[in-house]
C-alpha cells in the first residue's frame, strides 16, 4: 500500500509527505548531469550542500503531467544518504508552471535510524550566490520508525517563469545553463553544550572604550542650516587600540605614525560609516541596512584603508540591491573598474551580454574600458556555453568561485584581485603545490 500524508494545516506551501514515492505515470530522466560540493557549515549546526543542476533550459518544456523527474547524486548526513528528487514540470499534482522539490532519505541498515527529528531547508541561490527563495520543515521522528524510504518536500516550490526571469538572475543568461540548489539538514545536537571562544566579545567590549584606548580618531562632520548653508565642522571622536589597528588594519593604524600625537583627523569619510568600519576592524558585523544603505561609501573607506573582507561584503550588498539597466551600466562599470569591484564589474558584462540589442542602441561605449573585452567576452562565452563544469578550468568560472577557491587554498590575500589575477593566483599556487609534491617525492625516493 502507499500512504499519502498531508501533515500542513495551511494549503500554502504545497507538502507531500510520502513512506515510499508514489507510483504515477512518469519516468525519472537520466541524462541529467549535476555537480555538488559541501558548503560552508551554516551556525546552529546545519550541514549545507550545494547543488548545480546544469543546462536546466533543457527541462523548460516539460509539463506537470508527465510526471518525469530527476534525481541528484547521493549526500551524506546525519549517518544516512539523502538526494533530491526534482520535477522540471512540476510533479503529478503541482500547479501548472511550478517546479517541485523534495528531499528524499535513503536508511543505512547499519544503523536504527534517525534519533530524533530532522529540520531541513532547500534553497535557490541566484549566480550571485544570494538567496532567492527558501523553504523548510521537520521530519517527525517516527516517519523513520519504518526504516523505509522517506520522500518530502514542496510540490510548488517557485515558478517556473521567476526562475527563467532574467532580472531574477538565477540563470545565466536568458536561457540560462544551470540552477543552483541548496540543501541544509541541522544535525543532531552533541551531548554537551561548549560556550564559544570569548575572544571576539571580549575585543568587541573595547569597542570606542576610553579607559583602555591609546589613540583617537576624529572623524569631522558638516551639518547644514536650514537655509541648506554649512554650519561649522563638528569633529565626533572614535577611540581606539593602536595594537587592534597595527594588527587588523594596517593602514589606519599608520595615520598615527610611530609615535605622538594620538589624535588624527580624518575628513574624507562620514561619521557613520566609519562607525561600522571601526566597529568590523573589532570584529563586529555591519547589519544589512547600513551595509546596503552606504555601500558605496563603505566599499571607498574600505578600499582606502584596505579592509579587504569589508570591502567584498558592501560590493555583495551593493549588486544584490542594485538592477543593472542600459541607464547605469557603463557608470557601475567605470565605477567597479576604478575600484578593482569584480563581482560587480561581472554583473554588469552579464547585463551587456544578455541585452546586446539594448546596449548598442542606449547605452554610449566610448568609455568603455579596453582592457575589459576579456571580461566581456567570457561573460559572452558563458552566456552562449555555460561553465565547463570542470573544477579545474578557470577561464569562465565565476568571481564567487574563484574567491572560494583561493580561500581554500590559503591564497586569501588575493580574493581582492582582478578576474586575471586571481585565476593567475590559483594556477600559480596550483604549480608550486605540483612542484612541492615532486619534490616530496623524490626526496621519499632518495630515502629509501
Amino acid at each position: 500500500h502507499i500512504f499519502l500524508f498531508r501533515y500542513s494545516q495551511k494549503p500554502e506551501p504545497a507538502i507531500l509527505l510520502y513512506s515510499v514515492p508514489p507510483i504515477m505515470s512518469g519516468e525519472q530522466i537520466n541524462e541529467a548531469e549535476f555537480s555538488i560540493d559541501v558548503a560552508k557549515p551554516r551556525e546552529g549546526g546545519w550541514k549545507s550542500f550545494q547543488l548545480k543542476l546544469k543546462e536546466f533550459e533543457n527541462y523548460a518544456d516539460i509539463s506537470s503531467m508527465s510526471n518525469d523527474w530527476l534525481v541528484s547524486p547521493r549526500f551524506c548526513c546525519r549517518g544516512d544518504e539523502w538526494s533530491l528528487k526534482i520535477y522540471p514540470g512540476g510533479s503529478y499534482d503541482a500547479p501548472e508552471g511550478y517546479l517541485s522539490i523534495f528531499l528524499q532519505h535513503h536508511p543505512n541498515s547499519l544503523h536504527a535510524g534517525q534519533k530524533s527529528a530532522v529540520k531541513f531547508e532547500i534553497k535557490i541561490l541566484d549566480k550571485f550566490g544570494a538567496t532567492k527563495k527558501v523553504m523548510g520543515l521537520t521530519i517527525p521522528k517516527k516517519r523513520f520508525d519504518s526504516q523505509r524510504s522517506i520522500v518530502i518536500g514542496f510540490k510548488d516550490f517557485m515558478s517556473i517563469s521567476d526562475i527563467f526571469d532574467t532580472s531574477q538572475n538565477i540563470l545565466d543568461g536568458r536561457w540560462g545553463t544551470s540552477l543552483i540548489i541548496a540543501v541544509s539538514i541541522k544535525e543532531p545536537p552533541t551531548a554537551a553544550f561548549v560556550p564559544k571562544n570569548p575572544f571576539q566579545d571580549m575585543m568587541q567590549n573595547k569597542f570606542l572604550d576610553e579607559e583602555s584606548s591609546d589613540v583617537c580618531f576624529e572623524v569631522s562632520t558638516v551639518e547644514a542650516n536650514e537655509d541648506n548653508t554649512s554650519r561649522a565642522r563638528t569633529l565626533i571622536p572614535f577611540r581606539a587600540h593602536r595594537f587592534i589597528l597595527e594588527i587588523c588594519a594596517p593602514m589606519l593604524a599608520e595615520l598615527f605614525g610611530d609615535g605622538e600625537p594620538p589624535v588624527v583627523n580624518v575628513n574624507d569619510i562620514k561619521p557613520d560609516v566609519f562607525h561600522q568600519l571601526l566597529w568590523y576592524v573589532y570584529g563586529g558585523t555591519v547589519p544589512e541596512t547600513p551595509l546596503k544603505e552606504y555601500a558605496k561609501d563603505i566599499i571607498d573607506a574600505a578600499d582606502k584603508y584596505s579592509i579587504v573582507n569589508l570591502k567584498l561584503e558592501a560590493e555583495a550588498a551593493y549588486v544584490e540591491s542594485t538592477t543593472i539597466t542600459a541607464d547605469n551600466a557603463m557608470d557601475n562599470l567605470l565605477y567597479a573598474d576604478a575600484k578593482n569591484l569584480a563581482v560587480l564589474k561581472e554583473a554588469v558584462m552579464d547585463f551587456l551580454a544578455d541585452n546586446g540589442g539594448e546596449v548598442i542602441g542606449n547605452v554610449s561605449l566610448d568609455q568603455f574600458p579596453g582592457h575589459l573585452v576579456r571580461d566581456l567576452l567570457v561573460a559572452t562565452t558563458r552566456r552562449n556555453e555555460g561553465d565547463s563544469g570542470r573544477d579545474d578550468d578557470f577561464t569562465t568560472m565565476r568571481v564567487s568561485e574563484l574567491r572560494r577557491k583561493l580561500h581554500e587554498k590559503g591564497l586569501g590575500m588575493n580574493v581582492d584581485g582582478s578576474r586575471e589575477a586571481m585565476i593567475e593566483a590559483l594556477r600559480s599556487g596550483a604549480a608550486e603545490s605540483c612542484e612541492r609534491l615532486r619534490l616530496m617525492i623524490y626526496s621519499n625516493r632518495l630515502d629509501d
